[in-house]
């Protein structure tokens, strides 16, 4: 890993991953992005900016902050391409990490991505939800008492992992990263889908008549239910056993309907809202989905979310912050066709 750490820190003109990093440097030094900061507690802005350049920068190629702020200061063409006049203090740079909460992260990343209640849309929008693991770089092998600890033991397709959970929604047209949400390892996304929904729902970004598309993993008849008294088109994807019959029985209005002052309209948006879910349901959506597959992998192979070197919730949400700020970024320069992104991901 050294050696790919030193062949790939020298900026190289021509090469398509040091151009993407010179325009996401450019974006940073925008007056959308200081402002972004000043609103979320930011005070030194310019300094904030230097330190955010470091930082994406040891993430886009997967290095120790310390290596990457020893390489920035000994290479003058590495301060010239990030746009620094001066050599950077590490301390500094640990000091802005650690200084502002979690939240703050979350409301600057999605504030430069323009993700807000806000959002002008006039039609309803088809979402993708879909979960990763956040795998910890900690001995598997070492006994350990998880009991208090907020790292617990979890599974994924790739086997048994330790670390947690990250749940992220995007928009299907635009691929933008509309939410996410770090959660324990050892929690089903079944489970915690209700409490994705509400979070959702309280912040704006799902509105009736919204669809949403996910995997086998947060199949169940209830989840079916549930998404449907939310107002959104609950596509799961079923499973073997799924009786459609059974589901069609199991719907009925929530009672919101009939506390409206117009009963029989609100019926009709519900029924239009089940016709829905039952047509999708017929669809192809594993074919729809199985972008995000591709954004999931963009963060973790191209933007540092493998193995984090973090051992706290608050440390790996502000992480986590900055991998979908760069994968918003990237998608907001136009890197959006599905071979581009799988070709990004293997850089």
């Amino acid at each position: 890993m050294v050696i790919k750490v030193r062949l790939t820190v020298y900026p190289v003109k021509g090469d398509e991953k040091w151009e993407i990093l010179s325009k996401i440097i450019d974006k940073l030094e925008t007056r959308e992005v200081k402002k972004a900061l000043a609103r979320n507690g930011i005070i030194s802005v310019n300094k904030g900016v230097k330190i955010l350049k470091i930082i994406i920068l040891a993430m886009f190629f997967e290095l120790e902050i310390s290596y990457a702020v020893s390489e920035v200061n000994k290479r003058l063409e590495l301060r010239k391409f990030l746009r620094l006049n001066e050599e950077v203090n590490l301390k500094s740079v640990y000091k802005f990490m650690s200084k502002f909460e979690a939240e703050q992260f979350l409301n600057f990343v999605f504030s430069v991505l323009n993700v807000s209640s806000k959002r002008k849309r006039r039609k309803p929008s088809l979402l993708i939800l879909d979960w990763t693991d956040i795998s910890l770089d900690l001995n598997p092998f070492r006994k350990r008492d998880l009991k208090n600890k907020p790292y617990k033991w979890g599974y994924s397709t790739k086997g048994f992992f330790l670390g947690m959970k990250m749940m992220i929604l995007i928009d299907y047209r635009t691929l933008a990263p509309l939410f996410f949400h770090v959660y324990p390892a050892n929690v089903h996304e079944s489970r915690i889908y209700p409490l994705i929904l509400e979070m959702l729902k309280r912040r704006g970004l799902i509105r009736f008549g919204d669809a949403t598309i996910m995997d086998k993993g947060f199949y169940g008849y209830k989840n079916y239910l549930i998404g449907v008294r939310y107002g959104v088109v609950p596509l799961t994807i079923p499973k073997k056993n799924f009786s459609l019959k059974k589901l069609k029985g199991m719907l009925s209005y929530p009672l919101t309907v009939f506390n409206s002052k117009n009963v029989e309209k609100e019926k009709k948006r519900y029924r239009r809202l089940v016709r829905r879910l039952i047509d999708g349901l017929k669809g192809n959506l594993k074919s729809l989905r199985s972008i995000i597959e591709d954004v999931i992998k963009l963060g973790k192979e191209a933007y540092s979310l493998r193995q984090l070197h973090c051992y706290s919730f608050d440390s790996v949400i502000k992480r986590c912050s900055l991998s979908v700020l760069l994968i918003g970024m990237t998608f907001k320069l136009g890197f959006r066709e599905k071979k581009v992104i799988q070709k990004l991901s293997e850089w």
